[in-house]
């Protein structure tokens, strides 16, 4: 096992680790708090309890998309299955979206007669639940930044302990002024919060499926860098793109003099994209100055007189 490969599995087992202990405390207090929603008849309690079903959802699906992604490429899919963490963390943010919208519609009825909340199990359970919540993104922010799946389970997180704070501060307002309103007022500020904490993560994941080249790194500064190789004469027909976190590909046509070494500037030129840009998932054509010339390369219609 290689350097780069050592260190790929190490991620791995750690990251898998990490979700696990995570998806089991957030399942255990879910039902927790689902019954603490219940008993005190709190929007805010069971906004954060829907959401938290939610973290348990996100985090299966990302425990399930990280085993998976770790399976190794076949005939039909040759870049494996790495691609499937997108789709999750895709998932993720518009099931966190889906979530916005309904403590959307609850608030709105809430409003105008907010009903009789029990002030201090609300404190006490959504409390309880921040707690929990804190600990499962201490667990999971060592791995955040290596899997865009993985970030959008510790967003989950994030989101899911902003609606704790509110639960808490309506259950205070409630307690101390008797303030009903606050806990529609809160899960409103809540569903906010999710909206705004979900969108970079929606808008990444969608600038991976359709192919978009990584923000990270400029095509024309990559195209700079391979013109100005002294052998290369033109780049044209380049393509960047992400296939999952941190594993991104190119295809360039380079044209260069019939007097080049081929082997020789192939090796040297994805060198510099692997050192420069780390992009390790590289197909480069070489063309010499005919290439595109039909007097000098005619093309050969293949079979033409096939029976």
């Amino acid at each position: 096992m290689n350097d780069a490969a050592h260190v790929r599995h190490h991620r791995f087992e750690s990251s898998r680790r990490r979700l696990q202990l995570a998806f089991w405390t957030q399942l255990a207090f879910f039902v927790v708090e689902l019954g603490g929603g219940i008993l005190t008849n709190s929007l805010a309690l069971l906004a954060d309890a829907g959401h938290m079903l939610s973290d348990v959802g996100a985090l299966g699906l990302s425990l399930l998309a990280l085993q998976w992604a770790a399976r190794p490429p076949t005939a039909q899919k040759t870049f494996g299955y790495h691609r499937l963490e997108i789709l999750v963390a895709l998932v993720n943010g518009l099931a966190l979206w889906a979530m916005a919208g309904y403590i959307f519609f609850e608030a709105a009825q809430r409003l105008s007669q907010p009903p009789a909340i029990s002030g201090s199990p609300l404190i006490i359970i959504a409390s309880l639940g921040l707690l929990v919540n804190l600990f499962g993104m201490y667990v999971l922010m060592p791995s955040r930044e290596h899997n865009l799946n993985l970030r959008s389970a510790f967003l989950h997180l994030l989101a899911d302990s902003f609606g704790s704070v509110a639960a808490v501060a309506a259950g205070v307002a409630i307690w101390w002024q008797g303030w009903y309103w606050f806990d529609p007022l809160a899960g409103i500020i809540v569903g906010v919060m999710i909206i705004i904490g979900s969108w970079q993560l929606v808008r990444e994941a969608a600038d991976i499926l359709l192919e978009s080249a990584p923000r990270h790194i400029a095509a024309d500064e990559v195209q700079q860098s391979l013109e100005s190789h002294p052998q290369v004469k033109q780049v044209h027909d380049l393509h960047i793109w992400t296939i999952a976190s941190g594993i991104y590909a190119l295809s360039v046509h380079v044209t260069i003099d019939n007097h080049s070494n081929r082997d020789c500037l192939t090796r040297e030129l994805e060198e510099l994209l692997r050192r420069r840009f780390g992009l390790e998932h590289n197909t480069i054509q070489i063309e010499g100055p005919d290439f595109h010339d039909p007097q000098v390369c005619p093309l050969i219609r293949l079979g033409d007189g096939a029976g």
